[in-house]
Formats: structure tokens, C-alpha cells, sequence
């Protein structure tokens, strides 16, 4: 896929927005080599111009990535933790725990992670679908003694049970009620190894109508795309289900228009929330917030002529989707 990649839309925007910011030829060599000589100083002021208040960072991946405190010395904006679920449970495989001991450890890092972040999140999507269901305990303790084998025998730890998965999904739910932290998960597209048939956001349906989980903020992460329609219709239906632009904003580019203005016809604009999960160069949270403000803009104005909001209803949905109800959600506070 290498060959391919320069071909993307996504790739070819990011190259041509950043050659012209930095006065550079559009190639990957002429952009890097204009970084470089710019120096940190020149992402810090792209970053400060895109208005970007706040970084949501999922610290679960990938291994050896920048930590929070190096964000936080080096960013013009407020850094915040997501906590992922099944990173936590597989840093806690080595120490092969007894499985109710390892339940307890898992649960107790869970809250210490709601405590010092925002969210906890879980990309069960990508391990064994989202039809997650209650297992048998043995079932599942059963499912923890192969996952053991398997690390004491020396693969990297990842969790592939889904009898395990399931049931450490319901550790997250019940830790992010009594926390009164939302849940974000991933749904829709995502790397080679998802299946998207089983990353579909109404495979959830019996979760949400759980009334144990009905206090618990669903966020579903990256519009679920190509479930995009899904994801309105759950966010419009289910008081605790939000959807979240991550991922399909920016890949989509200008094709986002037409989809955001579904979307923001049928789910409430109080649940919808920017979201970019770009990783890698500081300078592309700059490039994908302009990019949504615009793709954005545009929806709206759609609305707008159709008689659907007005103009005043329209920046209100406007500042709503950028900032507000992050801040409201997620509990951020007020210098974020």
C-alpha cells in the first residue's frame, strides 16, 4: 500500500496544505526538510492559529508514542487522557494474576484512570465485534487461562477472547457509571484487521437498552463510518448515545459536506462532537480543525438554505460541535 498512499485524497491535501504553509515544494522531502528548518516553534504557531483549546488523547496507543507531559511542555493548548480499556488489561497479562485478582486490578486501574482522564474508551470493534454479551464466569475465567498461555508462552499481549473481552467491557461500563465518565467506542472503519460487519454501532442496541448502562455516555468514535446513518439514528433515539467526527472528518475531506448535513438533520446537535484521531505530526490537528470549521460551514449553510436552522441556530449548532459539547461531556474545565 505504500505506492499507493501518496494518492489518497487525504495524503495529497495534507501535503499541498502544508507545502504552502510552509513555503515549501508540495513533496514529502521538501515538506520535512521546511520543518525541520522552521524548528518547533512553527507547528506551536500553526497549532495556536487553528484555535485548538484542547487535545483528547488516547494514551493506549501506539506503544512508545509522545507522552502527556511532552504534549503538555510542548502544545499551546490543554492535553486530556482517555483511558483505554484493553491496554490497561493487557499491561496487567505478565503478571498472571489469579483471574478474580486481575478483575480487581483491571477495575482498579480503570478508576484511577477516570479520576486523572476524561474518558475511557474501548476498541473491542477491532478484537472481537460489538455484540457483546454476558458470559458465564467460567466461560470467561476459562478465556483469561488461554490468554495467559498465550502471553507466558511469548506473544505480545492482545486480548482475542471474546468471552474475556465482553466481560472486561462490562468492567468499563460499570467503572464509567460510577464515575460518571462517558465510554467512548470505536465503531466503524478503522485498520486492516477490523471487521466491519462486526464493527457496527446498532450491534450495541442490547447494551443501551440495558437499564444498568442507561446513566452511561456512549460515545461513538469516528461516525462510524460507513454506518454514518446509523450512528445519526442511535444518537437521535438513545438519550446516552453521542457520535463523534474523529477519523471520517478529515479522510473524507470535502466529501464530509454532504454527510454532516444528514447527519446534523437527524441527531440532536448536542450529541455530535469534532473529532479528528490523527496521530503523528502536531501540525495535522492544526490542518484537520480548519478542515472541519470549513467541511462544517458548509453543512450548515446547506441548512440554512434550506430553511432548516437559521443563521443564528446555525452558529449556535456550530459552537455546539466545535467546543461546547465537548466541554459539557467530557466535563473539561473552563482554562481547557
Amino acid at each position: 500500500m505504500t505506492a499507493h498512499v501518496p494518492h489518497t485524497g487525504f495524503a495529497r491535501r495534507v501535503l499541498a496544505e502544508l507545502a504552502a504553509r510552509l513555503g515549501a515544494e508540495p513533496t514529502p522531502a521538501a515538506v520535512l526538510g521546511a520543518r525541520r528548518a522552521a524548528g518547533p516553534a512553527a507547528a506551536r504557531r500553526l497549532l495556536a492559529a487553528s484555535g485548538l483549546e484542547a487535545l483528547l488523547v488516547d494514551t493506549g496507543y501506539p506503544p512508545g508514542a509522545t507522552t502527556l507531559a511532552e504534549m503538555r511542555a510542548g502544545l499551546p493548548c490543554a492535553v486530556h487522557e482517555i483511558v483505554r480499556v484493553e491496554a490497561c488489561a493487557e499491561r496487567l497479562l505478565p503478571a498472571a494474576l489469579p483471574y478474580e485478582a486481575f478483575l480487581d486490578a483491571l477495575r482498579a486501574e480503570l478508576e484511577a484512570g477516570a479520576r486523572r482522564g476524561v474518558a475511557l474508551k474501548s476498541i473491542i470493534a477491532y478484537r472481537s465485534g460489538l455484540a457483546v454479551r454476558a458470559w458465564p464466569p467460567a466461560e470467561a475465567r476459562a478465556a483469561y487461562r488461554r490468554e495467559l498461555a498465550r502471553s507466558e508462552a511469548g506473544r505480545p499481549p492482545r486480548l482475542t477472547e471474546p468471552a474475556l473481552l465482553d466481560t472486561l467491557f462490562v468492567v468499563a461500563l460499570e467503572v464509567a457509571r460510577d464515575a460518571g465518565r462517558p465510554l467512548q467506542v470505536h465503531t466503524g472503519l478503522g485498520d486492516p484487521d477490523i471487521d466491519l460487519l462486526r464493527a457496527n454501532p446498532l450491534l450495541l442496541r442490547p447494551l443501551l437498552e440495558d437499564p444498568r448502562w442507561a446513566a452511561v455516555p456512549v460515545v461513538l468514535l469516528h461516525l462510524a463510518y460507513p454506518y454514518a446513518r446509523e450512528a445519526a439514528f442511535m444518537a437521535a433515539v438513545w438519550p446516552q448515545v453521542h457520535v463523534d467526527l474523529s477519523l471520517a472528518l478529515p479522510l473524507l475531506g470535502p466529501a464530509a459536506v454532504g454527510l454532516l448535513a444528514e447527519v446534523l438533520a437527524l441527531a440532536p446537535a448536542t450529541k455530535v462532537h469534532y473529532g479528528s484521531d490523527l496521530r503523528g505530526l502536531p501540525e495535522l490537528f492544526a490542518l484537520a480543525a480548519d478542515w472541519a470549521r470549513d467541511a462544517l460551514g458548509r453543512a450548515l449553510a446547506t441548512l440554512v438554505e434550506a430553511r432548516a436552522l437559521t443563521r443564528d441556530e446555525a452558529r449556535a449548532v456550530g459552537r455546539r460541535v466545535l467546543a461546547d459539547n465537548a466541554r459539557a461531556l467530557y466535563r473539561l474545565p473552563p482554562s481547557a
